[in-house]
């Protein structure tokens, strides 16, 4: 210490007087008394310290760690080194900085960040290695798991190689873990370890000492993996990582602080210790400063976020000689030859100018991420109070835990008014101190280091961990520059704001110490089951006793348990949210942190939700890490839009921000197509609208150069990624050049959405001040929409997968257990006999080994059911939680306002009488040729009247922001024509969160707690009736999704009873386009939906299972997610339970009633389709017949064969429910507009041509029964029953003895008439006559007596009048039968050789274009007449 004195001039504690000064106290105390001067002048005394310790402070540093050195070498072991020079630590080979090597890397992946430790595989299995390797010692590196995939973890030496088959562990001097598989590889592989997930920590541990290698998740250890690994001379190991496709992870190395260390090993890359203690010395000496400076400011503590920042007195002092940048390092406040006397330097400028000199210092050491990791970010911990490796601060302690104990409720408001002093001034040095780039690094460092550690799994239900991650983060952001840089450069960066929002379920164990016993639901009981032994054994008081009840009420409290105990880490999630939404810090020169955000929040959309939805798919994050974005960023808006919008309504987009210009939309589709062609076409309606001089119109008029030619307002230097869709946004950025100036001034057009495609000005930072609340929140609500259609449903639907399949394994367990006990009660009456045969002995033994089995199986499903009971539990308490369900129905009520103000002019005229939030205007201007300019097959409904043309006067424009607002603009006029502009992706997000609410999450939270569901529900049915066939929609996904949701509300009896309460106006706009003629569209969906509002009224059509089936599998509710949204509209094989609707019935015989010309041609084209089914089907059915072996069959062939029949029995059901609503257009020329002829002959013979092909004992009908007795895959439907029961009910609604006689009677004779007319046929229906195959008798639970009688009547009443026109005058007796192809005439010519028949008129019409069969394509030798009755 002498010496130190002699080198720096420096005195004892006991020196002069002048050392004892304030100054020289206070210098000692800051950094000791090796920095006390010896002088004793106090004129310059603080100027001669400030020079002093600016020119001595590095060398007293390095004097005390060299002092220090061996108490270093002591306490970090093997790991000390040095940042310069090699590494030279003992028993280890190659570079001192360790990294990934890709040029020893087999397969395709990336590395990514300036550390090159974080790789993705993107090949089937690709491999690579590090650049430094062991020999000897013990050494360990971590990884940090991305993903929970395929992965092999270890070491490997310079000998092994790999191929895209082979990776780390499959050689012989490689070693390798895979969680995944929990499994261990060295070339044999055998189980190790436990199952992985993303997020975790794997520590690979190599003691080259004992030869061995052990694996550690997450701290804790898995066990010696491998013992005996050969060393010696040549062998040396590297570590190495084999990835599957698409898996990442980050390793380290030693370049950071390991999360998990483990005495006694060393990282591979040495610890930077001599640079640690320099930091630690310097932030001592920092905090001792910093304190200072507070004592000074007590009395005018910050009571803003604003205060934070540096004050104007200091800002004053640093500018007296600094630099006149406030965002770079400055000079010295002081010029020691200026200053002469005591006066020109206050202690806070004395304080300042040493905290410079320190913070200058502090930047060089921090330049490596291991100080900041190690040093800077345990010191961020204390100073928010936050226990770690250093004592927090207490006050902040005290501020931690009052929050901790209100659940961190309103933290946002209290860190505003309540800001941690001593983190705020050391942010607010560091930011006047450092270089902007510098200290944007270290923050860089500081929130990757928490991001990484906040993906991991938390260890207990309490998430502390989690919870103090978030906390640090806020506490940071409550420095507004901070928080402004984190916003513009980390949380949209390597990271993402998201990263924070998620909160990952704990492991299994966890969820099973929190649950008391898990819990499944039971399968409901079984209705219509005909195995009687099976019936016997059914015990009705198991399925529902009160012990499964109780057990039912203990789990659900323990999800509600486990609701409470994640509150907190909710509510710190929110108050983060709340901090970045901030607008309350702005000033005249820079933007508020919700400006900022919004800004990043569009491009955030645009990478992750628009270009995925595109199929570009770049996105980096989980549908679970949207999901949990999502459920945030709603509650922030929705606690917003409660505060600065407005109480009484939702978060909605007003109706012109779809043409203003103001919201992009980020270039998607609109529901009318692509947004040039609209404008060109509905530009009269925007003129009316916005004005002639709107931006937007404008935006997209033509601009004429001097030659007179068009010109496309791009230059040859901003041609580019400008016309295209920008795919990763970091290319767009290095790639796209900048347009001159020149060039950009000679366009003078606005930064708004063109047909060029998205402006590159988005990506610029806005500009100062703040952000309109309202704007900035439609901003964000149009954001929540695409964010949850692109991907946070897609978990949703996971979800409602797992729930699923649990309910399949519940109805599979309880199928054993029924078998069990049947096998159990055989084998107690066998042993209960005194004496057994040979072949009775040999059934009870293999009895007892099927008995053996199904308790194997019994088993397996009781693991497999607990294992998703408990996360099934997670899901319950955690994700589909009571408040999310209120906040999703929040967020569709706005979507469907919104939605409903654009399309429907009597809700918005609704709306605008009792808010003023919506515009005035007509109801309607747009005319029938703007509609006609859009080319769309679409006829408007009878009851709409003819709207008035609009008088096209140029308007002032309206902006966005006067809709935003609460007052109304009463020159703008509202217009149908927006409809046609709305994105595509709000219809898809209103109709996806509806089906999450009442499909998915609905019944596991039910939807009847919501308070409004109702109202809500029955406004998602008018959208839906009303905009089914609105013209305005051309775009052919959102037309499929209209229907498809549709479709899914008449599966179930509330979304029925729903458009039951539409209203007659949307309903009859339904009902409109589901009866256009089935010709030039896709008919086979809304069909299916027609047949959806009869199922239940028709014959024998109340079943939910085919009876034929219900007889062997039962009738048992089908699961949710076959009621689901995706609901295949085009078949009939989905197992829904009947729901039918009068009411709706009602309407479509309204709408035959009152369109006798388009009743016609709707039953007409029935027909055809009737026809057109039903021979696909019977073409094909014949051949697949004449295939002896099913393995010859192509699959293909015989799907083709089932859904024909599907689409027969739909079409015969519509044509049943069709002559039960209006018979009369069989028999009335005035209900028919005279087609009643034509469609009475051609509904008797498609009639009878079905009875005649399935009852016939030879050719087809034997066929048939071959196939229906076949088996083959997806052929279960085709039976007699499906193919005969709408035909049944045709005839009894064609012949109900309710009709006028002279109806029946031409009905009757019509039939009879009929060529393919067999009574047998008809009594085959009944049973009777020789084939006694079928009969509808043998399904007494699906038909009714009634029906029976009345069916009975039907073939009496045939037979009479078959019998009568017999023995008329004139009549043939003799039956003909009709062509198959035409069925408008005889089949008086066959095929030779196959011998087909045919009409003639068919066969000479096939003979002009090919020479072979119709039916078996043989080729044709000739031809020959045949009589009728062949």
């Amino acid at each position: 210490m002498n010496v130190l004195r002699n080198i720096f001039g420096v005195c004892s504690s006991g020196g002069s007087g002048g050392e004892k000064s304030e100054v020289t106290e206070l210098v000692r105390r800051v950094f000791g008394p090796e920095m006390v001067i010896k002088e004793t002048d106090k004129q310059n005394q603080r100027s001669r310290y400030i020079s002093h310790i600016r020119e001595h402070l590095p060398k007293i540093i390095d004097a005390k760690i060299s002092s220090q050195k061996p108490k270093l070498k002591k306490k970090t072991s093997s790991s000390a080194g040095t940042t310069e020079g090699t590494d030279e630590q003992s028993g280890r080979i190659g570079h001192r900085v360790v990294i990934f090597d890709a040029f020893t890397g087999s397969g395709r992946l990336v590395l990514a960040g300036d550390e090159r430790v974080s790789v993705q595989g993107l090949s089937s299995f690709s491999t690579v290695k590090a650049t430094a390797c062991a020999c000897a010692g013990n050494w360990m590196f971590e990884v940090h798991l991305g993903t929970k995939g395929i992965m092999q973890i270890g070491w490997c030496s310079s000998s092994c190689s790999f191929t895209l088959d082979t990776g780390v562990g499959d050689t012989a001097h490689s070693y390798s873990y895979d969680g995944c598989r929990q499994r261990k590889w060295n070339v044999a592989t055998s189980p190790y370890g436990t199952r992985w997930a993303a997020g975790d920590v794997i520590g690979s541990c190599l003691d080259l000492d004992h030869e061995t290698l052990e694996f550690y998740r997450n701290g804790v250890s898995l066990g010696p993996a491998f013992e005996g690994i050969p060393r010696g001379a040549g062998l040396a190991y590297f570590p190495a990582v084999s990835l599957a496709m698409h898996e990442h992870l980050y390793a380290n190395f030693g370049h950071v602080p390991f999360v998990y260390p483990v005495e006694g090993f060393s990282p591979l890359q040495a610890a930077p210790t001599r640079e640690c203690a320099r930091a630690a010395l310097l932030f001592r000496s920092l905090e001792l400063i910093i304190d200072e400076l507070n004592k000074m400011a007590d009395t005018n503590v910050p009571t803003d976020n604003k205060s934070c920042d540096s004050g104007s007195e200091e800002e004053q002092t640093l500018r007296l000689h600094g630099s006149d940048s406030f965002r770079t390092a400055r000079a010295s406040p002081v010029d020691v030859n200026t200053a002469n006397d005591t006066n020109k330097i206050s202690k806070k400028a004395f304080l300042i100018s040493l905290a410079r000199i320190v913070v200058t210092e502090l930047g060089t050491t921090m330049r490596l991420p291991y100080v900041v990791v190690g040093e800077l970010l345990p010191r961020l911990r204390a100073y928010v109070g936050l226990d770690g490796k250093i004592p927090p601060v207490q006050t902040a302690r005290d501020f931690y835990l009052k929050a901790k104990k209100d659940d961190f409720l309103h933290l946002a408001q209290k860190l505003q008014h309540q800001p941690h002093t001593r983190l705020c001034s050391l942010l607010g040095l560091m930011w006047t101190f450092l270089e902007e780039a510098q200290l944007c690094d270290i923050l860089e460092h500081c929130v990757v280091r928490l991001c990484l550690l906040y993906e991991m799994v938390s260890p207990d239900m309490s998430f502390d961990s989690h919870i103090e991650i978030v906390y640090l983060l806020c506490g940071m952001m409550q420095h507004r520059q901070t928080r402004h840089n984190l916003v513009k450069y980390v949380l949209f960066g390597k990271i993402k704001f998201d990263n924070f929002l998620t909160i990952k379920s704990p492991d299994e164990g966890v969820l099973r110490a929190a649950l008391r016993r898990p819990w499944w639901q039971k399968p409901t009981p079984v209705q219509g089951e005909r195995d009687p032994k099976i019936a016997e054994c059914e015990d009705p008081s198991k399925c529902n006793s009160e012990e499964d009840a109780k057990l039912e009420s203990q789990y659900k409290a323990d999800c509600d348990n486990i609701t409470k105990t994640i509150a907190p880490l909710e509510n710190m999630q929110l108050e983060y949210m709340l901090m970045l939404l901030d607008n309350s810090d702005a000033s005249n020169i820079v933007p508020s942190t919700r400006k900022i955000f919004v800004e990043k929040f569009k491009r955030y959309i645009l990478d992750n939700c628009i270009l995925d939805m595109r199929l570009f798919n770049i996105s980096r994050s989980t549908t679970e890490t949207f999901w949990w974005c999502h459920a945030r960023l709603l509650a922030a808006v929705l606690r917003l839009w409660q505060q600065e919008a407005d109480q009484r309504s939702v978060p909605h987009i007003p109706a012109l921000a779809v043409v203003d210009g103001e919201l992009d939309f980020y270039n998607v589709d609109r529901l009318g197509g692509v947004l040039p062609y609209l404008v060109r076409t509905l530009r009269q309606d925007l003129v009316n609208i916005l004005g002639e001089e709107s931006a937007f119109i404008q935006s997209f008029e033509p601009t004429y150069n001097r030659g007179g030619g068009i010109d496309t307002g791009v230059t040859t230097e901003s041609l580019g990624l400008a016309t295209l869709p920008q795919v990763i946004s970091s290319m767009a950025r290095f790639m796209q050049a900048a347009a001159p100036a020149a060039a950009a001034a000679s366009q003078n057009r606005p930064t708004v959405e063109t047909a060029l495609g998205l402006k590159l000005t988005r990506s610029v930072m806005p500009g100062a001040g703040v952000v309109p609340a309202r704007a900035a929140l439609v901003r964000l609500t149009d954001g929540l929409f695409a964010l949850y259609h692109a991907n946070a449903v897609k978990y949703a639907e996971k979800l409602c997968e797992l729930r699923d399949n649990q309910l399949d394994m519940a109805d599979c367990l309880h199928d054993i257990q029924q078998r069990m006990d049947l096998m159990t009660a055989e084998l107690a009456a066998c042993k209960d006999k005194i004496s057994l045969t040979e072949e009775q002995q040999c059934k009870k033994h293999l009895m007892e080994h099927i008995l053996m089995e199904l308790g194997r199986s019994r088993n397996i499903y009781l693991k497999e059911l607990e294992t998703g009971a408990v996360a099934m539990s997670w899901v319950r308490g955690a994700v589909w939680t009571r408040q999310r369900q209120s906040d999703i129905a929040r967020l569709l009520a706005g979507a469907l306002h919104t939605l409903r103000m654009l399309s429907d002019a009597d809700y918005a005229a609704q709306v605008q009488g009792g808010s003023r939030e919506v515009l005035g205007g007509k109801s309607s201007v747009l005319d029938d040729d703007s509609y006609s300019s859009l080319q769309l097959d679409y006829t408007s409904s009878s009851d709409q009247s003819p709207v008035t043309p609009t008088s096209h006067a140029t308007t002032p424009r309206v902006s966005f922001q006067s809709v935003a607002g609460s007052a109304p603009t009463s020159n703008a006029e509202l217009s149908e024509a927006l409809f046609a502009f709305t994105p595509e992706y709000h219809v898809d997000a209103a109709l996806e969160l509806c089906n999450t609410l009442r499909l998915y999450m609905h019944p596991t939270v039910p939807t009847h707690q919501l308070p409004d569901w109702e109202e809500l529900v029955t406004s998602c049915a008018t959208f839906l009736c009303g905009e089914l066939g609105d013209a305005r929609v051309v775009l052919a996904s959102t037309r499929e999704a209209l229907v498809q949701t549709l479709a899914s509300f008449a599966t179930q009896r509330p979304t029925m009873r729903a458009i039951e309460r539409v209203p007659v106006k949307q309903q009859m706009k339904m009902i409109e386009e589901l009866m256009r003629p089935y010709q030039n569209r896709a008919w086979a969906q809304s069909n299916w939906v027609l047949v959806r509002f009869w199922h239940g009224s028709g014959f024998g059509f109340r079943h939910r299972q085919w009876p034929h089936l219900a007889a062997r599998y039962g009738d048992r509710e089908p699961t949710v997610n076959n009621l689901g949204a995706k609901v295949d509209a085009g078949l009939m094989s989905q197992c829904f339970g009947p729901c039918p609707s009068e009411v709706i019935q009602g309407r479509v015989r309204q709408y035959l009633v009152e369109q006798p010309q388009r009743a016609a041609l709707f039953l007409n084209t029935l027909l055809n389709q009737l026809n057109w089914a039903f021979s696909e089907f019977y073409t094909m059915m014949q051949e697949i017949d004449r295939v002896a072996q099913d393995s010859q069959l192509e699959s293909r062939q015989i799907k083709l064969c089932s859904t024909c029949f599907d689409l027969y029995h739909g079409l015969a059901r519509a044509l049943e429910m069709t002559l039960c609503l209006m018979p009369q257009l069989l028999t009335s020329p005035e209900a028919s507009d005279g087609q009643n002829e034509l469609l009475i002959g051609r509904t008797c013979q498609v009639v009878m041509a079905v009875v005649s092909r399935v009852w016939s004992r030879g050719g087809g009908g034997a066929a048939f029964r071959r196939l229906a007795a076949r088996g083959l895959p997806d052929t279960d439907r085709v039976h007699h029953y499906v193919a005969l029961a709408p035909i049944a009910g045709c005839l009894l609604r064609a012949l109900d003895p309710q009709l006028p006689k002279e109806h029946l009677n031409k009905v009757a004779n019509a039939l009879v008439s009929e060529p393919l007319f067999r009574i047998e046929g008809l009594e085959f229906m009944l049973g009777r006559g020789k084939d006694k195959t079928f009969s509808f008798y043998n399904y007494p639970d699906d038909v009714t007596s009634d029906e029976l009688a009345a069916l009975c009547d039907v073939v009496e009443r045939l037979r009479a009048a078959h019998e009568a026109r017999a023995n008329s005058p004139g009549s043939s007796a003799q039956s003909e039968l009709l062509c198959t192809i035409c069925y408008a005439r005889v089949a008086d010519t066959a095929f030779e050789p196959c011998g087909h028949q045919s009409c003639r008129t068919c066969i000479m019409q096939q003979l002009l274009s090919t020479k072979q069969c119709f039916f078996c394509k043989t080729e044709v030798e000739s031809v020959r007449d045949i009589e009728p009755n062949n």
